[in-house]
């Protein structure tokens, strides 16, 4: 029977719709940010490896951070530490959308320009990397057993709506008008985070009760038992990234395609493999009553049946099929691990939790791009064939970190937000 939330603590929906906004507010500024800076940079006179090392080193600064986001988030609340990683991002977009102005403008120098955008990149993305331990812990304080999987379906379709608004931006405007598009962005952002004060309520520590008697509050050394579903989120986003960076090489060495129509169909297929990713996690998993378990090991066999179908792929056609295949698998795969990750962990440490797997989710984004190049180089059979193999640890892995027995069976429905 599935567990409702105390009429007074049960999430509004203008809550969730705040959590919404915010989520796919704050990978869209990170979005934008990935995809203008590389060219942008370019007409502001940094170096590709400048630009390079803003990129590499700030996101070592998310990494970092995410963790001590996940302990404050368990000390000072969820909510304000979600305020933390809405505002202050905003204001970083802001203060760039200032420093592209400037120095376009030549009204300050390359070499001050690069000091300021780097630092004020670093600031963004150690701020940034509050909102998903912030954002998990909160969902696991306002779902019950049965719908934690769903719940982080929705966290994940939310993060991936934001990429490919993001994407839009910089597609739409970016190139003609960098710097209203990152000035759009904050002006949403700082109203996403006026939305996240007046909205959502703060959870800590109002955890359902009957998740508090399954899962221990005071053993925090617990989460090492966690290390399988941590293994598989490192696992899952390093393949994602090392497809992300063969993907145009593919088009070109083995279908003959140009090198600016191979980018621009790379775009178009993991468009294609994202949106599969979002609409699995945001509506597909709303309907399935599985276990977490179930989630992982289906979804890493689904992408790996979707490696093979890439491995044999003939021609664009037959690459965008596996291809959307495989973003379904993840769309399997990765709520099923957060919902396991959140069910086993203690009720006072979900923050901390999240902040390790954000660690994790990290160093898989830094490791696959270097695995595709060096993969590709020298085979491209190489590529499927250690996705397909990395896949199938991960299902092993899955076996060995399964929740609790009385999540085995989950009911698909939803808990219905008050009005």
């Amino acid at each position: 029977m599935a567990h409702t939330l105390p009429s007074s603590f049960a999430p509004a929906r203008s809550a969730r719709i705040a959590l919404f906004i915010a989520l796919v507010l704050k990978a869209a500024g990170l979005s934008l940010f990935v995809v203008l800076m590389p060219p942008l940079s370019r007409q502001m006179g940094f170096t590709d490896i400048e630009t390079g090392m803003i990129m590499s080193l700030s996101a070592l600064a998310g990494i970092v951070a995410a963790p001590v986001w996940g302990f404050l988030t368990e000390r000072a609340g969820r909510k304000p530490v979600l305020l933390a990683g809405m505002l202050v991002p905003a204001a970083c977009l802001g203060l760039t959308a200032a420093l592209v102005e400037m120095r376009l403008s030549l009204a300050i120098s390359a070499g001050l320009a690069l000091a300021a955008v780097f630092a004020v990149r670093v600031l963004q993305a150690a701020f940034s990397g509050s909102v998903l331990p912030a954002a998990q812990a909160h969902m696991a304080d306002t779902t019950g057993r049965q719908q934690r999987v769903q719940g982080m379906g929705f966290l994940g379709s939310s993060f991936g709506l934001g990429a490919i608004l993001g994407g839009m931006v910089a597609w739409r405007i970016g190139g003609s008008a960098p710097t209203v598009s990152f000035a759009v962005l904050a002006g949403l952002a700082f109203a996403a985070g006026l939305a996240v004060w007046l909205c959502l309520p703060e959870t800590r520590g109002r955890s359902l009760a009957a998740d508090r008697e399954t899962v221990p509050t005071s053993a925090p050394a617990s989460l090492a038992r966690l290390w399988p579903h941590f293994a598989i989120t490192l696992l899952a986003v390093a393949i994602y990234g090392t497809l992300q960076q063969v993907m145009a090489l593919r088009l070109q060495d083995y279908y003959g395609i140009g090198a600016e129509a191979s980018v621009s169909r790379a775009g178009f297929i993991l468009a294609a493999a994202a949106i599969c990713m979002i609409t699995v996690q945001g509506i597909v998993i709303r309907h399935l009553a599985w276990s977490p378990r179930a989630f992982l090991m289906r979804g890493a066999v689904l992408a790996a049946l979707a490696m093979a179908g890439f491995w044999a792929a003939t021609g664009p056609a037959t690459l965008l099929a596996s291809m959307m295949a495989f973003g379904a698998g993840l769309g399997l795969l990765f709520p099923g691990n957060l919902g396991a990750i959140s069910l086993s962990a203690p009720a006072r440490a979900q923050g901390k939790a999240a902040g390790i797997n954000a660690t994790f989710q990290g160093l898989g984004m830094a490791c696959g791009p270097l695995l595709g190049a060096v993969l590709n180089a020298h085979s491209f059979a190489a590529v499927p064939a250690l996705c397909i193999a990395l896949l199938l640890v991960a299902a092993t892995l899955a076996r060995i970190g399964a929740p609790h027995p009385d999540t085995a069976a989950l009911s698909a429905t939803p808990a219905k937000p008050q009005p």
